[in-house]
């Protein structure tokens, strides 16, 4: 570390307390895409032999976990992409937020839609009429780089990779340097750069560089297309995977794309270590969502079913933090959730203004800084999930999950059914309890519908005019498979 950063750290700790530990200045905040909460060589509990994958090899992130702590019970806002990334910039609901599917469904003032196809074939013709989502993030609110500048008009703030959130432009929401309001587009366009992992770590990287020649506290979020489809990789790292023999994960190509995201985490770690200011920078990995399980992606086992879902398999996910205060190599199986990080970095960076209102999220500080044990005071006490769509051929309907302590409740909205799992000895979801402890599943969903009502959640109605001849893509949604 040099003199001067070390001069500008000590003013830092004595300045900057947080529950008695000192502040950090610089945040990276790493965000796969559909990476399961098996999709990588780390075992995400250490109670379960099998949370971790046969295939795939990710040395940079059994790196970061040997370096830091890694939750058990993490969990991604939503089971797709736009709603979770809103929901951790504002550290609210997705549900709250009204970001109930991707924003490309939501047809323009021409009336076309970014994917005509998902428009057409799951939101018209359904047996309930299905609310549209949100386009876009709002400009009222608060993003967290916007918090952080108002907490420090020096901060720099930096978003490279996969935005999808709309809203005009990354710098309306409070990021300096970007690329764009990008969807899944730069990830389909294969070589050189397959999953353009690379350009988004390389572009990160010198923005981090700059700030730490500055010596500006940062914020960089590098959010990658992979591992996405289509699946796409180097054939030199294909090549690798080849000969390898696994049974729980089995397809070589999504190991190969898991590797080279891999990589541009290690480039990331490195290049912390090389400016000397790894000491100084937290550091997040998590998922926007679980894996996506047709045709032969991957899949989520032991968990049920895959992105889109609100079921285990599509919401929970990786997570690794690593920073000043945490304990290296350790575990929590306290449940976390991507609209925590809002309130984490907040008190990470000793911010002293107040949080914006109606936060659902709270602080993991407390339990990353004692050993992975503590509570988080969130906002909304439960964990709250809501998909309100359908997905043709993902046996997908609208949907919402509640989950407090042990217990989660799956509220399918077009059966009226629910389901109750008690977690710690049913991970599965296979065992449901509502008819053994009704008491339970009935409490859980009145506050689960009196939440979703709170927050002026578009429920679906029944669809009068619904012909089911007419909809090819009608399959049965209820029913554990």
């Amino acid at each position: 570390m040099s003199v001067r950063l070390a001069i500008t750290t000590f003013v830092f700790s004595c300045s900057l307390l947080v529950f008695g530990s000192a502040a950090a200045q610089n945040i990276v905040l790493i965000l796969s895409d559909d990476q399961g909460w098996t999709g990588s060589s780390v075992q995400m509990d250490s109670r379960v032999p099998a949370s971790v994958s046969d295939l795939y090899l990710t040395p940079n992130l059994e790196r970061l976990a040997a370096e830091g702590m890694r939750f058990s019970n993490a969990y991604a806002p939503a089971p797709n992409c736009s709603p979770t990334r809103m929901s951790i910039q504002t550290g609210k609901t997705a549900a709250r937020l009204g970001a109930t599917d991707i924003i490309d469904v939501v047809p323009n003032d021409q009336g076309a839609a970014g994917l005509p196809g998902f428009f057409a074939n799951f939101y018209v013709n359904k047996p309930l009429l299905v609310p549209l989502p949100i386009s876009d993030i709002p400009d009222e609110e608060v993003t967290i780089a916007e918090f952080l500048k108002q907490h420090d008009p020096d901060f720099a703030t930096g978003h490279f990779g996969k935005w999808h959130m709309g809203g005009g432009s990354p710098d309306r929401h409070g990021y300096d340097a970007h690329h764009g309001i990008t969807t899944n587009s730069p990830g389909m366009m294969g070589m050189p750069d397959p999953k353009r992992t690379a350009e988004v770590t390389d572009d990160g990287l010198a923005f981090i560089e700059e700030q730490a020649a500055a010596q500006r506290p940062f914020l960089a979020q590098f959010s990658y297309y992979a591992v996405h489809t289509p699946v796409l990789a180097m054939p030199e790292t294909i090549d690798r995977f080849r000969q390898m023999d696994s049974r729980g994960h089995t397809n070589t190509f999504y190991a190969a794309m898991t590797e080279e995201l891999d990589a541009g985490v290690g480039r990331i770690l490195d290049r912390l270590d090389d400016l000397g200011i790894a000491d100084d920078t937290y550091v997040i990995f998590t998922s926007d969502n679980g894996g996506e399980i047709g045709g032969g992606v991957t899949n989520n086992s032991p968990l049920a079913k895959g992105k889109t879902h609100v079921w285990e398999g599509g919401i929970r996910v990786p997570l690794f933090v690593r920073g000043p205060g945490i304990a290296a190599g350790s575990e929590s199986h306290v449940p976390a959730i991507g609209y925590d990080f809002f309130a984490t970095i907040a008190d990470w960076v000793g911010a002293t203004i107040p949080l914006p209102d109606n936060q659902d999220g709270g602080s993991l500080h407390e339990v990353l800084t004692n050993g992975g044990f503590g509570t988080v005071e969130r906002g909304t006490e439960a964990l709250i999930w809501y998909y309100g769509a359908y997905r043709n051929g993902k046996h997908v309907a609208p949907q919402a999950a509640m989950r407090k302590d042990n217990y989660k409740l799956v509220w399918e909205l077009d059966s009226q059914r629910t389901y109750l799992f008690d977690l710690d000895g049913d991970l599965r979801e296979t065992n449901d309890l509502s008819r053994f402890s009704p008491e339970i599943a009935d409490a859980m969903h009145n506050e689960l519908k009196s939440y979703l009502e709170g927050v002026g959640t578009k429920i679906p109605t029944i669809n009068p005019d619904y012909d089911p001849s007419q909809d090819p893509g009608l399959l049965s949604v209820t029913g554990v498979n």
